[in-house]
């Protein structure tokens, strides 16, 4: 903006060099040359304007931009016609405008717009040339160089300055695109943590209810399991506020068998070492929990298995159980879980297996396991 700006002091300049010719000559006349500078005031003003308009928050909208643009040909013409349109004097008012005006405009408008301007200055000369005329022919090739040059040098600020806040509205986008992908993951693990807990505390406070009456001290257990199910929980959400959570997987296999064993769920874990890869145990330790969640609320199960192979460089943990319901819907527990996973280059599926069974396979890359000689 401040390079356009200082477009602006070409017109004073000219003004300043035509009143110190005539000083130094003898022939200044006050009168002229204060009508002139109260038109060179107007000028200025509806250039600053101008040049506000085009290069601060540009919407393309050109109805301000013309308006102001109108003014200050108006406002050079008045003062070239006051004093003169010599190039070196009062002249350069015009070349002021002409350099700021068309710089929003198509190429083919801003060149007809700078040799009209040209002619323009040229025929104004031929009638009011000043105290010292040049050649024509001159005076005409200096308006058309300057008319054809400056406008462009100054359209090539303007992209300069588009680049610039392109580039740091991109960066603004990319921002909030993080934050919007952060805000994505803390509400995911906040649904896994809460969703699974609520479901355990919600299954052993029903069974303390239903033994309440016929055996306090197993009731008194459940709730005694209860409470410690919540404050877990509620360490774990204070962790999930902390930081991302990166579960163990075979700590989350463990806390799960004994939470479904303890609903009468049987299971079967079979889980070697060095399968998976560091990356993607995180991600099945979720998909377990996500699992048992889901047997615990939907289920009637009665069994699940819960297995870890290689597989073509990849690792697949299956999910078993042999509670599979009449319809199947997708919450958003598994959809979260399967964006997790397709971010590390695996998969997830869940579906009946057709003989009653649920199935729930996730793949993700692997190491081989180790081989122990």
């Amino acid at each position: 903006m401040w390079s356009l700006a200082c477009a602006l002091l070409l017109g004073w300049f000219g003004a300043f060099a035509g009143i110190g010719t005539d000083l130094a000559e003898d022939r200044f006349e006050p009168v002229p040359a204060v009508v002139a500078g109260l038109g060179l005031i107007v000028f200025t003003w509806a250039m600053t304007l101008l040049v506000r308009a085009l290069s601060v928050g540009w919407t393309g909208d050109s109805r301000a931009s013309r308006r102001y643009a109108a003014i200050g040909a108006a406002a050079a013409l008045f003062v070239m016609t006051v004093q003169n349109a010599s190039p070196a004097g009062w002249g350069l008012v015009a070349i002021c405008w002409i350099s700021l005006a068309p710089i929003r405009t198509g190429r083919v408008a801003t060149a007809l717009i700078s040799v009209g301007t040209a002619v323009v200055c040229t025929v104004l000369y031929r009638f009011n040339p000043g105290p010292e005329p040049i050649e024509l022919r001159a005076v005409a090739l200096i308006y058309l160089i300057m008319c054809l040059t400056l406008p462009y040098a100054n359209r090539l600020w303007i992209w300069i300055l588009d680049l610039a806040e392109m580039a740091h509205a991109s960066k603004d986008a990319e921002a909030r695109l993080a934050v919007t992908e952060e805000r994505l993951r803390f509400a995911r693990d906040l649904h896994d943590l809460v969703g699974h807990s609520l479901s355990v505390i919600a299954v052993k406070s029903e069974l303390a209810g239903k033994l309440v009456t016929r055996d306090t001290d197993r009731a008194a257990n459940e709730m005694a399991q209860v409470r410690g199910l919540a404050q877990d929980g509620l360490r774990q959400i204070r962790e999930a506020v902390r930081g991302y959570r990166v579960l163990d997987l075979a700590d989350e296999i463990a806390s799960v068998r004994a939470i479904l064993e303890a609903d009468g769920v049987r299971c079967k874990i079979d889980l070697p070492a060095g399968v998976v890869d560091p990356a993607a145990a995180g991600p099945f330790a979720w998909v377990v929990r996500e699992c048992a969640t889901n047997i615990l609320r939907h289920s009637s199960a009665t069994w699940c298995t819960v297995t870890l192979r290689a597989a073509d460089g990849s690792a697949v943990l299956e999910v078993v159980n042999d509670g599979a319901p009449a319809t199947v819907q997708v919450g958003t527990g598994l959809a979260g879980l399967s964006e997790r996973l397709t971010a590390i280059g695996g998969s997830l599926t869940a579906q009946p297996t057709g003989d009653g069974r649920f199935l729930v396979r996730a793949v993700a890359p692997a190491h081989e396991p180790e081989v122990v000689a």
